[in-house]
């Protein structure tokens, strides 16, 4: 077994909590919020429910495929500043997603000023 596949199994491992993470939200009743942002006032909370589980599958399987310099043998200066940055930008992209996409789509509207 060579040097890098015990730390991207480490890597895959938290990649997986995220994915579990979106399994449960799946069938979550209440909703769900994207780390720890307020949960709006939804309408359709499975469809919300639904659109937040798939937000937190696409982080893990990014967040899995930016492992993967970690099966280089020694792991060179420039992927670990890759992996770094990628984990950065993602979870700025996914924060962007949710609140410009999902919250939006799903917040239930009243009609007064409490929109």
């Amino acid at each position: 077994m060579g040097k890098g596949v015990l730390p991207f199994l480490g890597w895959c491992a938290v990649g997986l909590v995220f994915e579990g993470l979106a399994a449960y939200i799946w069938f979550c009743k209440k909703p769900a919020s994207f780390g720890w942002a307020r949960t709006p006032d939804v309408a359709d909370v499975k469809r919300y429910n639904r659109a937040v589980a798939k937000l937190y599958m696409a982080y893990g399987a990014v967040f899995v495929l930016l492992g993967l310099p970690l099966l280089a043998a020694p792991l060179p200066g420039w992927a670990a500043w890759l992996m770094a940055a990628g984990v950065v930008g993602e979870g700025a992209a996914c924060r962007a997603v949710y609140a410009r996409v999902i919250c939006k789509k799903y917040k239930k509207h009243y009609g007064d000023w409490r929109d």
